[in-house]
């Protein structure tokens, strides 16, 4: 699998999950919490640039690694 896609599926399960969890103990609801958790995620991917470590950014588009 490629790497941008792998950490994109980390990415997207990880606030997908946070999310839901959040508002399963909070709301009671963890439906709500899945759709706003990937919405958010959907949201956020255009600032990895500034969100992921360099290392990581680096990882993802080296050829040689």
């Amino acid at each position: 699998m490629d790497r941008v896609a792998i950490v994109a599926l980390v990415w997207f399960v990880g606030w997908t999950t946070a999310a839901c969890q959040l508002f399963k103990y909070v709301l009671n609801d963890p439906g709500t919490g899945a759709i706003l958790g990937f919405t958010l995620a959907l949201l956020s991917v255009f600032a990895w640039p500034w969100i992921l470590p360099t290392r990581l950014e680096h990882w993802m588009h080296d050829p040689h690694a």
